[in-house]
């Protein structure tokens, strides 16, 4: 047997990356009558067959993560991407999908797009959001290839992408994997949304290392399934300050001494992290009371 990556899964089939090649494989009967699924970015263990037969999926090596609809395993890097303008950037749901990569141990990398559409104050502005969170952020443009070299060489593993619909995201991986032309979604200018192009899940090699997959309509966490004190654990510009607050397991709304709060009026935080983050808590408390 030999190990590889699971690539890509389509109508039972699954093209495993392995000793070089791409094989397609089967996966074994027992996996079904288990109820376990082999999805992308899963290491497996398999037979690789012959010319005149397909490979078998012999078995699932332990995941390090999973993220749902669509499914992917073993992910090292989330590349969030907003766009400058159009559409205007979802911060909120930015912030979402952030605390979700942190959640699964996974490495949030911000990408700012269609810089050629908004002066530079404003991404200036996005960028500033996020500047004491410690996350990678680059700003580019896929239209006119600026910027995309850097993000290509920081990439490594296994990398998802998210973001909100129209914000380039298959535009962004057919400048990274030039031999690769995803089709590319028209911005819908009446609703100033995209249409989702993807039609499977593949994991994608980048000609700098490592592989990329295209996640459109990535699910973020379900915030109701931490409690409102952990909600500040995945803040990392929170986390600097959380030590030096009056209480213990102070939220960082009301109460007073307050070390956060002073960072926010100090401008160590952004305020829009920080008004985003209270509503955030303020849902999950209010959630966690009518389930109860």
């Amino acid at each position: 047997m030999v190990t590889g990556t699971i690539l890509k899964a389509v109508g039972g089939f699954y093209d495993v990356f392995a000793d070089g090649r791409v094989i397609r494989c089967r996966a074994r009967g027992k996996f079904r009558k288990d109820g376990i699924i082999p999805v992308v970015g899963d290491n497996v263990e398999i037979d690789p067959g012959s010319s005149v037969k397909e490979g078998t999926i012999e078995n699932i090596l332990p995941r390090r993560n999973f993220l749902g609809r669509p499914a992917v395993a073993n992910v090292d890097n989330l590349i969030v991407i907003i766009a400058a303008a159009s559409p205007e950037p979802d911060l909120l749901l930015t912030d979402k999908l952030l605390i979700s990569a942190e959640y699964k141990g996974i490495q949030p990398i911000i990408v700012i797009n269609k810089i050629d559409l908004a002066d530079s104050g404003h991404v200036a502005a996005l960028i500033d959001e996020y500047r004491n969170t410690g996350y990678p952020c680059h700003a580019i443009s896929a239209r006119h290839n600026i910027g995309l070299e850097a993000l290509a060489k920081s990439i490594r593993g296994i990398t998802a992408l998210a973001g909100q619909s129209g914000v380039g995201k298959s535009s962004v991986i057919n400048r990274l994997c030039p031999k690769l032309q995803l089709e590319t979604g028209d911005l819908s200018v009446k609703i100033q949304r995209g249409r989702h192009t993807t039609r499977h899940v593949e994991l994608i090699m980048v000609d700098e290392g490592g592989m990329i997959i295209d996640t459109p309509g990535f699910s973020q966490l379900d915030l109701n399934e931490l409690l409102p004190e952990q909600l500040q654990v995945y803040y990392p510009d929170f986390k600097p300050h959380i030590d030096e607050c009056r209480f213990t397991g102070c939220m960082h709304l009301n109460e007073p001494d307050c070390a956060v709060k002073a960072a926010l009026a100090g401008g160590e935080i952004s305020e829009g992290r920080y008004s985003r983050y209270a509503r955030l808590a303020k849902d999950i408390i209010t959630n966690r009371r009518y389930d109860q």
